[in-house]
């Protein structure tokens, strides 16, 4: 007989009958990990009617088609360590090493819960005597030879000892225990065994393995602020709920479109650099990272301080303007800004000021007169209204700014655009309140270190370069506070002296 050998498959599994005092325990001891960023959906606390009904099922006997998957942590880095050891390929030598750290570091635990986090939960809240079983239909347990029987209802403490006992040792569940697999197979697993679940588009794409994917998460997870924001303000639904994980979407598209400040949400590329790993894809900068989280820092700290009240009343149209404004002023070589060349020349110092004044400048663009189209009847009664197409509401509705056009006048807009009505309209609204905001303190000029080099300075100051070892290139005014590389601005110090004075204004050396 012919053996045939499967070369590709990376996951080994057990499955067999286990307890629920076998699930118990193991959670009790803290020996289970649910990792909602990576490998698992957020979880969602199930209404009591469903936990009813899952108690239900269980206890009838009836759960069996409800599998509950874990992944083997030991047997799994035991595996990994020999892949590693085999591997010639530096880019898959990456991601094993990856791999290994990950699994390393969940300590003492002893399996990943990839399906089931609910029941086990669910499970546990029972045990506990927390959970009030209030069947729809009966449930009954009897003691072999005695007459009778005892339905099953309240809190698992307030049974009788036996059939306490029974619950805990005699009911069955059915688990899979995944013994081999990395990261990415394990996903793929979560993601078909809840193929039955409404899973947005989105949340299979986060799910995936991926170093972007995980820088998302973690400034999405760890910025309470951040939360709060994408929480309160309305209209986060669908793909962008916070329970699918939608803050991650928005932050993506972001980071995309400061990565490239004409793209437009195209699917395929979210698709792209947060799918699987793969070398022929490019990535967004490291730079375009950083201004994307200082962003959302400034975004978020502003909306806390104007409060819950105000932020309700915008939607997530209005987060993306937010963010399209200060990226004008804040990114070097923004395509907007520097078309007045203002990209890269503030700061915001008063997040709270500036997003308390976008606030109102955005409710005046969204309420302007002509915004909404008024239809009558024959009668003359009002029977509907529309947004007007030009109008900027109107082109809050999606993000393919290209083809936006605004006309003034038309549609309550203050200017004329043929196209990127949106962003220009937001462009113009800014330029007009930059000195204002200078003034009021809400935003600083930063300077710039690109005007001069060291050696055209080092000639400039009449400094041989045989002397100039050792002596630092300082700005009088500090580049932070506006400062720029120019001859007049600088001088050459010495180096403990530049490091002490720091970013300080300085008194131009003898």
């Amino acid at each position: 007989m012919t053996t045939v050998k499967n070369v590709t498959s990376k996951v080994k599994c057990t499955y067999g009958e286990k307890t629920t005092k076998w699930i118990y325990r193991l959670a009790k001891a803290n020996k289970l990990h649910v990792d909602n960023e990576r490998l698992q959906r957020l979880k969602k606390k199930w209404e009591p009617k469903k936990v009813n009904s899952y108690l239900h099922t269980l206890f009838n006997g009836a759960s069996m088609k409800d599998t509950i998957q874990l992944a083997k942590i030991s047997t799994i880095i035991i595996q990994l360590e020999k892949d590693l050891h085999d591997c010639t390929d530096q880019y898959e030598r990456v991601y094993l090493e990856e791999n290994l750290e990950y699994f390393k570091s969940l300590g003492d635990k002893e399996y990943i819960v990839l399906d089931g986090q609910h029941r086990i939960h669910e499970i546990v809240e029972y045990f506990d005597g927390k959970t009030n079983f209030n069947p729809t239909s009966p449930v009954k347990l009897q003691i072999e030879g005695q007459y009778g029987d005892y339905s099953i209802h309240g809190k698992f403490n307030d049974l009788p000892d036996e059939f306490r006992e029974y619950l805990l040792n005699e009911i069955p569940i059915l688990v899979i225990i995944y013994e081999t697999g990395d990261l990415k197979e394990l996903v793929n697993i979560f993601i078909t065994s809840n193929s039955m679940m409404a899973m947005t588009v989105h949340e299979k794409r986060i799910l995936n393995y991926n170093p972007l994917n995980r820088w998302l998460t973690d400034l999405c997870n760890y910025d309470t602020n951040l939360k709060w924001m994408f929480s309160t303000v309305s209209s986060m639904s669908g793909d962008y709920h916070i329970d699918n994980k939608g803050d991650t979407l928005f932050v993506a598209e972001m980071l995309l479109w400061a990565d490239d400040n004409l793209y437009e949400n195209e699917v395929k590329r979210l698709d792209d650099v947060l799918g699987p790993v793969k070398s022929n894809i490019e990535y967004p900068k490291e730079l375009s990272k950083k201004l994307t989280k200082d962003i959302f820092k400034l975004m978020a700290d502003g909306c806390v301080v104007v409060g819950e009240k105000t932020v309700k009343k915008f939607s997530k149209s209005t987060l993306y303007n937010l963010f399209y404004t200060m990226a004008f002023i804040m990114q070097k070589g923004n395509h907007w800004g520097s078309q007045y060349n203002i990209d890269g020349k503030y700061k915001i110092v008063n997040p709270e000021r500036f997003v308390s004044k976008f606030f109102d400048a955005e409710f005046e663009r969204l309420k302007s007169n002509g915004t909404y189209t008024r239809h009558y009847d024959q009668n003359g009664k009002q029977i509907k209204r529309s947004m007007h197409e030009y109008s900027f509401a109107k082109h809050n509705a999606d993000q393919k700014h290209k083809t936006k056009v605004s006309i003034k006048g038309e549609g309550g807009s203050k200017y004329d655009f043929n196209d990127y009505a949106r962003l220009r309209y937001l462009l113009e609204d800014l330029k007009k309140y930059l000195t204002a905001f200078e003034n009021e303190g809400i935003i600083k000029k930063v300077g710039s270190r690109d005007t001069t080099s060291r050696d055209e300075l080092l000639v400039a100051h009449e400094v041989p370069l045989s002397e100039s070892e050792g002596l630092h290139l300082d700005e009088i005014d500090p580049v932070s506070k506006g400062g720029e590389r120019t001859f007049e601005n600088t001088q050459f110090i010495d180096a403990k002296t530049n490091i002490n004075m720091s970013d300080r204004n300085k008194v131009k050396s003898a």
